[in-house]
């Protein structure tokens, strides 16, 4: 069985309510990601990057000598081509406006997920199922014209509906039930799911 990849990226985390650990993860610490995972009390199994920001890298890192790739798009490369099938970003949305965009772009082109503190982002192309519960925020945000939208489970419903890049619509909706379904025909929408 492929492993999961958990990427930490070196943001900011106040708490972390919707990361659940599997033991079978495979825990990466993005340059100073890697104090993430340390404050989780876990050990990371690997550390890569160009060790600008976590100035003594153990023993087996893996690192970045060109400025042509992020560190998140190193360990991303890294991943893919090591086979793994799964992959999750964990302190994406930092103080780094450049770097906040280029990592939610990069997660877009590749539909990885995105969790940080309270929030969960998903990109998609066809469909997903939400787990939540009552209450909760989601978000759908277009990241180019999409059309076809349905959704189930949600306080305002569309029903084959077009969302435009750009226009904020599909903002604050608020979960009816423990789970919600987005479905999509064409287009690509970043689903942001808030834990109240």
């Amino acid at each position: 069985m492929v492993k999961r990849a958990v990427l930490f990226i070196n943001g900011d985390l106040a708490a972390l309510p919707q990361l659940r650990l599997r033991r079978s993860d495979y825990l990466i610490g993005v340059d100073g990601g890697t104090r993430l995972i340390l404050r989780l009390k876990r050990r990371p199994d690997l550390v890569i990057g160009d060790f600008d920001s976590y100035l003594h890298p153990p023993s087996g890192a893996v690192i970045k000598h060109s400025q042509d790739l992020t560190d998140t798009e190193f360990a991303l490369d890294y991943c893919i081509k090591h086979g793994f099938k799964e992959i999750v970003l964990v302190g994406v949305l930092g103080r780094r406006l450049d770097h906040l965009l280029s990592n939610i772009f990069l997660a877009a082109r590749f539909k990885f997920t995105i969790i940080e503190g309270r929030q969960t982002l998903y990109f998609v192309t066809s469909g997903r199922v939400l787990e939540g519960r009552p209450g909760d925020l989601v978000s759908l945000v277009p990241l180019s014209d999409c059309s076809g939208i349905t959704t189930q489970g949600l306080k305002w419903r569309l029903q084959g509906e077009s969302l435009k890049a750009g226009y904020g619509r599909g903002i604050s909706n608020v979960m009816t039930g423990k789970t919600c379904r987005v479905r999509l025909k064409k287009g690509r929408l970043l689903v942001v799911y808030n834990l109240l």
